[in-house]
């Protein structure tokens, strides 16, 4: 068998909250026919979309299946999708069980952070590690985990949610109904409201504008040096309990330098080592959806 027969070939959809990602992947990481549109709000008009999508790139190349990505978590016994209120129409409903139905190939379906894991556990930073983590630090915070180059899902698919993990149990009111979570400190969207808590009106509209204003701003250095230093403690956390070789960080906020210049901070959290692992940005960036959706049948 030849190098060009043994090549596999997926298609990969990223459905989120306001667009939609796919392509056909190779099981060499080739990205084919990229395509990329806004979110349906209704369910008809997303179920026709996908399967336009689908019907467009199945010519590419022989198909294994489709791998979707998602923002929250299918129940394996219910087919209910949880955990994703950035997708109302879909959230709380099995729309996914109904949707493979209608589909002509495989269906596979992930939750976003896990394939963003995925795909560079298969393509990117993380090729050459058998145990490794990856962060989404964005609207959100979300979390996949490899151990032992396999993927860690829990005995419902809703592990790990690390981004729901209380860190202060007086602390921040959450989305989730919880107080202190991960969460309700490190994603873009609670760095930003805890800064305009305290500075009430101001021109500073997201966190890209925030970190610049480190050194500048008495209290956005304040905000960003807290921040800092409870991603240190999360982190810490995270070495102490998965013990992975290497940490990948994905979403908007793991464009900060910040992020990987302060690992020292991170040492003083972790339990019986001074060692951390190497902490990366994601090589794939917005593309990793789609690629670690198609990487579910690889």
């Amino acid at each position: 068998m030849t190098q060009t027969e043994s090549v596999k070939h997926a298609i990969g959809i990223d459905v989120g909250g306001t667009k939609i990602e796919a392509a056909v992947v190779s099981s060499l990481g080739n990205v084919l026919n990229p395509i990329r549109l806004p979110t349906p709000k209704e369910t008809n008009t997303l179920t026709e979309a996908i399967k336009q999508i689908v019907d467009d790139l199945k010519r590419i190349a022989p198909i294994e299946g489709i791998g979707f990505s998602l923002p929250g978590s299918i129940d394996p016994l219910t087919g209910i999708l949880r955990n994703a209120p950035n997708s109302p129409t879909i959230n709380n409903t099995d729309y996914f069980l109904s949707l493979k139905e209608e589909l002509p190939l495989p269906c596979l379906f992930e939750n976003d952070a896990n394939c963003l894991i995925l795909s560079e556990h298969f393509f990117g930073v993380a090729k050459k590690y058998k145990n490794a983590v990856g962060l989404i630090m964005g609207t959100g915070f979300g979390s996949g985990v490899i151990i032992d180059n396999k993927l860690l899902t829990g005995s419902t698919g809703l592990a790990p949610e690390l981004g729901h993990t209380v860190i202060n149990f007086k602390g921040r009111q959450c989305h989730c109904g919880k107080r202190g979570c991960v969460e309700a400190y490190l994603s873009g969207s609670s760095i930003l409201k805890r800064y305009h808590e305290a500075k009430g009106q101001t021109e500073i509209k997201d966190t890209r504008a925030l970190f610049k204003q480190k050194r500048k701003d008495h209290l956005a250095d304040h905000i960003i040096n807290e921040t800092l230093n409870i991603f240190s403690i999360v982190v810490g956390n995270v070495v102490s309990i998965y013990d992975p070789e290497i940490i990948v960080l994905g979403g908007g906020l793991s464009q900060q330098p910040l992020y990987y210049q302060y690992t020292h901070m991170i040492k003083e959290n972790v339990f019986g080592s001074k060692k951390t692992p190497p902490i990366r940005p994601a090589k794939y960036g917005d593309a990793s959806g789609k690629l670690g959706a198609a990487a579910l049948f690889f």
